[in-house]
């Protein structure tokens, strides 16, 4: 039964919000810096001695890393079951690896590191292609934004969660008390007791955010990105049969047609349509042809195959910025706490600079998302700013907190606010330069620069810390950043229909 424009906006925006809530478990990334902490001195004063030969650094890692095959086998599930049935699988799977987790750290590292490593970060990446999926389809015009919103709420979440996590584990702010080379520890019985806790808590709240966010999707939310220049939105079935088509520019047709036109010309702002003998818009952005609006509605756009994208420039300067940007992101992740710990012996105020990270970093993706979305920059300028800005502050990371412990919280949020952008710029990246045609696969192929960076970062980083120790960790960093910065500057990143 066709639907009318009421019922298509409340299912629009249902939806929308359904797959934000979906993504919750993506905020592990910005939680793990805060939880390593307790986790890796229940290993060592509880799991052991099982447990002290084995490295627990690999579980950020590999979580990051395994999010690429996660996006990549999405499709070919999705096919055959639809996107909902795949992501609830993906729920269900992921949050039993959580509640296991609380039992496995009790003897093994390997064992949890599998579960919150390389189980969490595959069904990762299943539920944000999913979430994705959702969200370029119900609204095209504004997936900039809606991208950036999706990945950021999760990010935002994690805020709640850091301060649960502190509540539940270290409730006096006890602090840590025994010293391991260079790295420090709890010894304390009253806080690694209730390590096990924290897991659980953390998987009840993911469960139900996720249990509500797949609840309020729509059943036939997988609306394709238009990919035609007859200016059709189509919608799909699970098994991606064309069922339904509009032309949206078309008053010709059945009331129906004209009521499914006005929904979707509603969803359109500042921008007036002609017809022709082809398509312009008259707009303020009508001069860019970089602009992600004249590139939906432009009647030359193209979509990129996989193949295609491997044999551009641009596919390989924006893997470089993620593999540059996801190092220092997991040198965040895994050290930003246990290193402040060494010259600011105050667990609770680092909890505190790791809840403020995703506030900042989800405010940041917000902005960033809605500038590109009204065309004010694009997607090369914020490349740019963060791998320079993210090159400065890892530089300085080492000397910092020797000087001031509130100068240290703005250089993690500092560099919060630029490494987050990694989880806007890729999807929009792939969506608008490659086209939507193959925007999962096209996505998953840039996500492997998370694999490669998740695989190669724990063994660089455990190889520096035994020799050169941390100056020349965060220095890693630093210079890996500014190398892919010019070879970005050198770059030319637009849609690939223009480029051609």
């Amino acid at each position: 039964m066709a639907r009318n424009c009421s019922e298509e906006k409340c299912m629009k925006y249902c939806s929308i919000v359904g797959a934000h809530f979906v993504t919750l478990p993506l905020s592990f990334v910005w939680v793990y810096g805060n939880l390593s902490a307790y986790t890796d001195s229940y290993f060592r004063y509880v799991c052991a001695p099982q447990c002290l030969h084995s490295v627990s650094q690999w579980t950020l890692g590999l979580c990051l890393a395994m999010v690429c095959p996660g996006t990549l086998i999405t499709k070919t599930f999705a096919d055959k079951v639809g996107h909902k049935r795949v992501g609830v699988a993906a729920a269900i799977i992921l949050n039993a690896g959580i509640f296991a987790s609380a039992w496995t750290v009790n003897f093994s590292v390997v064992w949890t590191t599998v579960l919150l490593g390389v189980v969490m970060g595959l069904m990762q990446g299943v539920t944000s292609a999913v979430a994705l999926q959702y969200v370029s389809g119900w609204a095209p015009e504004n997936a900039p934004l809606f991208m950036a919103t999706t990945s950021g709420f999760a990010t935002l979440c994690s805020m709640l969660q850091n301060q649960i996590v502190t509540a539940i584990v270290n409730p006096h702010n006890l602090k840590p008390d025994a010293m391991q080379g260079s790295r420090i520890f709890f010894s304390q019985q009253d806080v690694l007791a209730r390590v096990p806790t924290a897991l659980i808590v953390y998987g009840a709240v993911n469960l139900s955010f996720q249990c509500v966010g797949y609840l309020l999707l729509a059943p036939r939310a997988e609306i394709s990105v238009p990919t035609k220049p007859t200016h059709q939105m189509g919608y799909r079935d699970p098994y991606g049969t064309h069922v339904q088509s509009k032309d949206i520019t078309s008053h010709k047709s059945s009331e129906q047609s004209e009521i499914n036109s006005d929904c979707l010309d509603s969803n359109k702002s500042n921008t007036t349509c002609k017809s022709g003998n082809t398509t312009t818009c008259e707009s303020d952005i009508a001069d860019k042809e970089d602009c992600f609006h004249s590139a939906e509605t432009d009647e030359r756009q193209k979509s990129l195959t996989p193949y295609q994208i491997l044999k551009t420039r641009v596919f390989y300067a924006l893997f470089m910025f993620g593999v540059a940007t996801m190092h220092g992101l997991l040198l965040k992740g895994n050290y930003y706490k246990q290193f402040g710990l060494l010259y600011i012996h105050n667990d609770r105020y680092l909890t505190l600079v790791g809840t403020l990270v995703p506030v900042v970093a989800s405010f940041s993706r917000f902005a960033v998302g809605a500038a590109l979305n009204r065309c004010l920059i694009t997607i090369k300028d914020v490349i740019i700013s963060s791998l320079a800005v993210n090159s400065v502050l890892c530089a300085f990371w080492y000397i910092v907190p020797q000087v001031d412990a509130v100068l240290y919280m703005f250089l993690i949020l500092g560099l919060a606010v630029v490494q987050s952008l990694f989880y806007m710029v890729l999807p929009v990246a792939s969506l608008h330069v490659f086209g939507p045609a193959h925007f999962s696969t096209n996505y998953g192929l840039l996500l492997l620069s998370c694999t490669f960076t998740g695989l190669v970062s724990p063994v660089v980083t455990s190889a520096i810390m035994n020799t050169l120790h941390w100056f020349w960790l965060f220095g890693s960093a630093s210079l890996l950043c500014l190398i892919t910065l010019l070879l970005v500057v050198c770059t030319e990143i637009k849609p690939q229909h223009l480029s051609s």
